[in-house]
């Protein structure tokens, strides 16, 4: 294991406009921020849902594209830096209209309808990630 301590610099909060994508506009935002590192969170509504898991025998995401209403349950996330920006890797919980609950890896092209978020940035040298062989995903390093 290893890990870093950080302090809170600035804490956001604040709405996507319908339409967004939930990608594209919070690595818009970070950048226009210059946040590279923190914690993100977030609530609300997507029109359309590109979600996956990662298959790790093929050592590809498998992307799901839900062309659907549906409640964003919950959205977490964190910051930290990727091919020298800023990366918001996120997950979520999604609930479609029968109740039933999705999830995974938020990719691009997940529609907003309405969507609140709150960004902690912290102080402190950010997380770079890079590839790693093992697992053939970008992860943190040391």
């Amino acid at each position: 294991m290893f890990f870093r301590e950080y302090t809170i610099k600035r804490i956001f909060q604040g709405r996507l406009l319908k339409g967004s994508d939930i990608i594209e506009d919070i690595k818009a935002f970070l950048k226009e921020k210059s946040v590279q590192s923190g914690i993100i969170s977030g609530i609300g509504a997507a029109t359309k849902a590109n979600i996956g898991y990662y298959d790790q025998e093929a050592r590809i995401y498998k992307i799901h594209t839900f062309d659907e209403p549906m409640e964003i349950l919950s959205l977490k996330g964190n910051i930290s830096i990727k091919d020298h920006d800023a990366f918001p890797h996120l997950h979520g919980v999604f609930s479609r209209k029968d109740g039933f609950c999705i999830g995974g890896h938020i990719f691009e092209g997940t529609e907003v309808f309405a969507f609140e978020f709150e960004i902690v940035e912290f102080v402190g040298d950010p997380f770079i990630r890079y590839f790693d062989d093992e697992t053939g995903l970008y992860l943190w390093a040391k």
